[in-house]
């Protein structure tokens, strides 16, 4: 058990290096400083998602052929290179060019982030932990975020480059420290895993009913979250934000993301997974749809949303390891990130388009309200939380 701790105390360590807050408070605002749009914005921070879409299955590959070891290590320097080029871009197309290279960076530890940390603990017969462990590493991940973020707007504010230059500092020590974790025994097929096992584990994605219809209401649930995030830095600004006090504003929404993430397995043994992404999914609507009527809730809805968006994402992935082979998972999990990113790309681009025709909160709270009809039609026609004969569109068993 001390070893298996030192490793997760090593882990814990690298989601703390590689979270990036830095750039999370003035990436939007520096990107309208140099003269791009709302509609700009949301269209080049879609080509993030873009990016994994071309980078998810070829990366996934990599991760369970060479070792998901070295796969993070690999996306971490991608991402520092990342970093200096936002702050060297100045236009539209350099802002395309920026995100959707984060994107296919970001790939590299899709994956490989989970598939890892999933056999690590297959190999310690811990796996009944996966919940617990993976909702602290990234409550860590957020933490972190949140003390750099505090600097991010003062450092933009003294000289615009400084934040880029840290984030890229910081992600590169998280790859240097991740080469010292081994890789899982539980990944037997690292040297010897062919074109066709990954093809098969890619299409367990498409071809298994309940895994292909979670990854779909999965990805449309938090896809309302990925938007809300374009629209955070210009919401603030118009309700009185300074770029400085924008810092203080992401490390609060980093520290509810965190106690997010930690609540996640608590909420898993009281409402089960299908009930969290029904009620969770309707509840986050709801207080969208308020502060598209009272902008003055603009920001504390922020911050539920921040929660509601690492609870999901974390059971989303309780749900997927649990039902994926270890052989090829972190390529079947790199397909779900595929599909999930052309979701997200659609929702920022419409979000994007919607928020310069009304407003960023009218833009959100319609497309709440889509989400919650995709859940309660997706459930009512074949629902993968189904437990049994008997369909419950709030509860099922316990192990979702």
């Amino acid at each position: 058990m001390s070893s298996i701790n030192s490793l997760l105390r090593r882990f814990y360590a690298y989601r703390l290096l590689t979270s990036e807050g830095f750039v999370y408070p003035i990436l939007t605002v520096h990107a309208l400083a140099q003269g791009l749009d709302l509609a700009g914005v949301g269209l080049a921070a879609g080509t993030f998602f873009l990016g994994t879409l071309l980078g998810e299955i070829p990366t996934g590959y990599i991760g369970d052929r060479v070792g998901r070891r070295n796969s993070l290590a690999l996306g971490a320097g991608l991402v520092s290179i990342t970093h200096i080029g936002f702050a060297m871009a100045d236009s539209l197309i350099g802002f395309i060019l920026c995100w959707s290279f984060w994107g296919v960076a970001a790939t590299f530890r899709s994956g490989s982030t989970d598939a890892w940390l999933y056999d690590m603990l297959v190999d310690a017969d811990a796996t009944s932990r996966y919940t617990a462990v993976r909702g602290r590493s990234t409550s860590m991940f957020y933490i972190a975020a949140a003390v750099t973020a505090l600097s991010g707007g003062l450092l933009y504010e003294y000289w615009s480059i400084l934040p880029f230059a840290a984030a890229g500092v910081m992600t590169a020590l998280g790859g240097l420290l991740v080469l010292t974790l081994p890789e899982p025994d539980a990944n037997t097929s690292k040297k010897d895993f062919s074109l066709r096992e990954a093809a098969a584990a890619f299409t367990t994605v498409l071809t298994t009913s309940r895994i292909r219809i979670f990854v779909v209401l999965s990805a449309v649930v938090l896809a309302v979250p990925e938007t809300i995030e374009v629209f955070v830095q210009p919401v603030a600004l118009s309700v009185g934000f300074t770029p400085s006090l924008l810092g203080p504003l992401y490390a609060g929404l980093m520290i509810a993301a965190a106690v997010g993430s930690s609540l996640a397995d608590p909420i898993a043994d009281r409402f089960s997974i299908g009930g969290w992404f029904t009620l969770g999914t309707a509840g986050l609507a709801g207080v969208l749809l308020l502060a598209s009527l009272l902008p003055v809730a603009a920001v504390p809805v922020f911050f539920i949303a921040r929660s509601a968006n690492t609870v999901s994402d974390t059971l989303r992935s309780t749900y997927l390891n649990n039902r994926l082979d270890s052989q090829g998972r972190a390529t079947a999990l790199s397909g779900v990130s595929m599909v999930q990113a052309l979701i997200f790309v659609l929702a920022r681009s419409t979000g994007g388009a919607l928020a310069d025709a009304t407003t960023p909160m009218t833009a959100l709270a319609a497309l709440g309200l889509v989400a919650v009809v995709a859940v309660v039609v997706i459930r009512l026609l074949a629902d993968p939380f189904q437990s049994g004969s008997v369909m419950d569109p709030f509860r099922s068993s316990g192990a979702d």
